[in-house]
């Protein structure tokens, strides 16, 4: 029962950062990462993963909802995303990834990230919000080798 406790605070927590309510994010995150970790007590019941990587993953994502995504820096470096058990987890880590960085100008990093989205799971890089993020990083100051090529391989850009 941890285990589904943690996703609904975890829930909890981004809804609170959608709706700009700092406070409570924090405390439903910190509560979920105090759940973070313990086996399930009915062991094989629940296939619900509470890691702290997990956790790590909706900071940054709340973070960045709550337009500090600065602050997702320090966690994302620390996170070990290759390790998450499926290929659905770590592209929505590398999505939240890549957000975190386009939200703070840095095109390289931001196409490095949706590159990883690309590698676990193509068909995410092809939804509209990857789709719009990839065209905003097309026509923004940086010039990243490699990204034209992309935009046309994931329909941001028509070939």
């Amino acid at each position: 029962m941890r285990s589904v406790r943690t996703t609904l605070l975890l829930n909890a927590a981004y809804s609170a950062a959608t709706g700009k309510d700092r406070t409570t994010e924090l405390a439903l995150l910190d509560e979920a990462e105090n759940h973070a970790g313990h086996p399930s007590e009915v062991p094989g019941l629940f296939t619900v993963e509470a890691t702290q990587a997990r956790v790590d993953v909706y900071r940054i994502s709340a973070l960045n909802a709550l337009g500090t995504p600065c602050e997702g820096v320090k966690i994302a470096a620390g996170l070990n995303i290759d390790h998450m058990p499926t290929p659905e987890r770590r592209a929505r880590a590398w999505t939240d990834t890549a957000c975190m960085w386009h939200v703070l100008g840095d095109g390289p990093q931001t196409f490095a990230a949706l590159r990883r989205v690309e590698q676990e799971a193509p068909q995410e890089v092809r939804r509209p919000a990857l789709r719009t993020l990839t065209s905003d990083l097309l026509y923004g100051p940086a010039r990243v080798q490699g990204l034209r090529e992309f935009a046309v391989r994931t329909g941001a850009l028509a070939a």
